[in-house]
């Protein structure tokens, strides 16, 4: 596999992103007849309401994350700016009044039910008005400095953040020929030049953070997904770990390696589980963790299953999206994992 070889290869993940997205708007806009799994539904505070018409500001990716959910975690923990009766009028107008059973109001799992939290009296609970207004307060400050014309840019990366990312994303790519011949400073520099790129703006582009056009934030997690698939990232990170935090059978993130770990309740004691602070067993787990673990096992049990780490329930993916995601991951594990073996020696390749 040559450099060039890589570059068309990340030409077409590009291009088979616009493309799904262009497909999505494409039927978003048609005035055909829509079926029930098209159309986007949520469960917010007990009420089903039809978003699939509302033009979110996070775009359809976000809005796809809340379909047939119960959505109100990530609906309170996404809008710490706008008042909460505000928000409220806004759904008001998507309310589904009558005969839910037409949009599919159906949640995927029924113990999706949201009841882990209590929600009765949130908008005049002081603390989390507290939340808020310190929220408001840090960030109002920085989008006055700054001239901005809504608060929420100011939670965006800076130009200087900017600069940062790119600067590490072309430093990774420009070393990649010299990683690919072989030259043993670059077998352990480029790595490292991934994972600080990555680190640096991956999880804030899932997180809707990165940018003010959703667009960006879709796109830039597909130029290095080697931490995980982006759609299955949302699923384990966004759905799952930061809306239930340490909640049993809610939080992916407790769940990851059970047969060698058990860091909760909520996860079975095993007998393996007795060596479980050894340092050659969280040494183990974690050299397994991202490239094993959690981009080709916990990712095919969610393909399959339709659950991930049995806590984060999944849509059925269409013919496409499943070609387009094993296409993905397929491609991850041959260069990460085969690939090696066939330009290098074994002992270079297994490094």
């Amino acid at each position: 596999m040559t450099a060039e070889a890589g570059i068309a290869a990340l030409a077409i993940t590009i291009i088979a992103v616009v493309y799904r997205y262009s497909l999505k708007k494409k039927s978003n806009s048609s005035g055909q007849q829509k079926n029930k799994t098209d159309y986007i539904v949520t469960k917010i505070h007990n009420q089903w309401y039809n978003l699939t018409d509302f033009d979110h500001p996070g775009g359809p990716v976000a809005l796809s994350l809340v379909q047939r959910r119960d959505g109100t975690a990530l609906f309170e923990s996404h809008h710490p700016f706008t008042k909460h009766k505000k928000l409220m009028q806004v759904l008001s107008k998507y309310e589904v009044k009558a005969n839910e059973s037409t949009y599919g109001c159906q949640l995927m799992d029924e113990r999706d039910d949201g009841l882990v939290y209590e929600w009765d009296g949130i908008e005049n609970d002081e603390f989390v008005s507290d939340l808020k207004a310190l929220t408001s307060e840090y960030f109002g400050k920085i989008a006055k400095e700054k001239s901005l014309s809504k608060i929420t840019e100011a939670t965006k990366a800076t130009p200087a953040r900017w600069a940062l990312v790119m600067t590490l994303m072309i430093s990774f790519f420009g070393t990649l020929p010299l990683y690919i011949h072989g030259n043993w400073f670059f077998i352990v520099l480029t790595p490292v030049l991934a994972w600080l790129t990555i680190a640096n703006y991956w999880h804030d582009a899932t997180h809707f953070a990165l940018s003010s056009d959703w667009r960006v934030n879709a796109f830039m997690p597909y130029l290095l997904p080697l931490l995980s698939s982006p759609s299955v990232w949302y699923h384990q990170h966004t759905i799952g770990h930061h809306a239930y935090t340490n909640i049993g059978h809610k939080d992916p993130d407790l769940a990851h390696a059970p047969q060698l770990m058990r860091e909760h309740k909520s996860i079975r004691w095993r007998s393996t589980h007795s060596n479980q602070a050894h340092f050659l067993r969280i040494l183990l787990v974690w050299s397994i963790a991202s490239g094993i673990g959690l981009n080709i096992l916990s990712d095919m049990r969610s393909v399959v299953k339709l659950t991930y780490n049995n806590a984060v329930p999944c849509m059925q993916r269409s013919r496409l999206n499943l070609a387009a995601h094993l296409f993905g991951r397929i491609f991850y594990v041959s260069v990460a994992y085969v690939w090696p073996f066939f330009v290098f020696p074994m002992w270079k390749a297994l490094i």
